[in-house]
């Protein structure tokens, strides 16, 4: 099947209806004792699994520049299983269908740290300055804003509706409203490169979330909440979507079984041996001509290429002839096609969705030195081994020049013994 995508992403988007249909099917088959405890027990249990999920991704890059930001991951998943697993002990075990509950405390807790971690991550990206994503947020809040109005308006007439009702879920959709706005500079910055797979597919799930909540206060609020109804499905499908979507982003990290460290020479690369696949080359030079050499060899054997370098792409393809190679810049700047040193999580996850394309890619990453000056040794170390193993999973070729005078002996036995050398 040619067209079915080769990317995480890829196979997260296209399994997205699937999930929204199969789940929504699932409860037409269902009479509503058995829909209402299906939800009961799906949504406090997948809950959990992606609780854990995020625990399994901050875990898997605690030793990056940026922790923190997938630790917010945890707490975030953690307050919102905590809820749905307390509404379920409340009607499941005790027999209370209350409107507002220790839940909801929950739940909102773990929306303003959503919002927190939001703002945060859309900060470090830079979204905020570019004029045309300030453009759609305006035209997203003209659109949003009746909604918004309308929404609360049903509330505020509905009869049924306590006060603390009425309080609790505009207060969801005011903040599935700045949610959704957050969203949108997150879903730009993917577009751009500047952020890892993970925080899209909680963007995407979080749409979903929204929805649902949207509709489960109409509802409410109209006095007709069915059992099985799209509330209950845009529930269970966001934790479903979350699962998955971590699912396939730990999967990609999977370790597997190391290269041998080999050590040659620049001239014994020859035509048989050139670039072999899931090998990383690690080139002790100072200049990095031998390396940029070996990626245009690369070029002309027809591999796809992309270059993440300190040196600035202007300077690098007249100097080698490059026209159409994608190349991405090493530099504190701001701009398209840029990624900040200490960002290591964002630039393994640039380069991985690169490699994901399939076996006949490279890429020359020249810059090693930088990413160390705006962390540390061992975090470009980590950065290093995080991009063997994806080498290994996707039979790639990783090219990293670097000038062996910079480090000490320890540190050159530390880099070499994740790759080919060639001295």
């Amino acid at each position: 099947m040619a067209f079915y995508p080769k990317s995480n992403m890829g196979r997260y988007l296209l399994a997205i209806p699937f999930v929204i249909v199969g789940i929504y099917v699932l409860f037409l088959l269902l009479n509503d004792e058995a829909g209402s405890l299906l939800a009961d027990i799906v949504n406090p249990g997948l809950a959990i699994l992606v609780a854990v999920l995020a625990f399994a991704l901050y875990w898997t890059t605690k030793k990056t520049a940026s922790p923190e930001i997938n630790l917010g991951l945890v707490v975030v998943f953690s307050l919102l299983a905590l809820g749905e697993l307390t509404w379920s002990v409340y009607v499941e075990i005790l027999g209370e269908d209350l409107n507002v509950s220790i839940a909801d405390l929950f739940w909102v807790l773990g929306y303003l740290v959503l919002v927190g971690f939001l703002f945060q991550v859309s900060k470090a990206t830079g979204a905020v300055k570019s004029k045309r994503v300030v453009l759609v947020e305006l035209a997203f809040w003209l659109l949003v804003s009746p909604v918004l109005v309308y929404v609360l308006v049903t509330s505020l007439q509905s009869t049924d509706l306590s006060t603390s009702e009425i309080i609790t879920w505009n207060l969801y959709t005011a903040l599935d409203a700045i949610i959704l706005s957050m969203l949108i500079l997150l879903l730009w910055a993917f577009r751009k490169g500047l952020l890892e797979d993970c925080w899209t597919i909680v963007a995407v799930a979080f749409v979903f979330m929204t929805v649902g909540d949207l509709l489960f206060t109409i509802y409410e609020a109209t006095g007709s909440s069915p059992v099985g109804s799209l509330s209950d499905v845009f529930y269970i499908g966001t934790y479903a979507l979350l699962a998955f979507g971590f699912g396939l982003v730990l999967f990609s990290r999977a370790r597997s079984t190391r290269i041998a460290p080999v050590r040659i020479t620049f001239d014994q690369l020859d035509e048989a041996r050139l670039l072999v696949p899931r090998a990383t080359y690690i080139v002790w030079e100072a200049d990095s001509r031998r390396a940029y050499e070996l990626m245009v060899k690369g070029l002309t054997a027809g591999l796809d290429v992309m270059i993440v370098s300190a040196k600035q792409p202007t300077s690098i393809r007249p100097t080698f002839g490059i026209k159409h190679t994608e190349i991405y810049w090493l530099t504190t700047s701001t701009g398209d096609k840029v990624i900040h040193p200490a960002n290591t999580g964002i630039l393994i996850d640039t380069i991985t969705r690169f490699m994901q394309k399939g076996p006949k890619t490279l890429v020359l990453l020249d810059g090693f030195e930088l990413i160390v000056t705006y962390g540390d040794f061992k975090k470009a170390l980590v950065v290093i081994g995080h991009l063997e193993d994806i080498v290994s999973t996707t039979s790639s070729r990783l090219i990293i020049p670097i000038n062996k005078h910079a480090f000490s002996e320890k540190e050159i036995a530390q880099i070499e013994k994740y790759a080919v050398v060639i001295q």
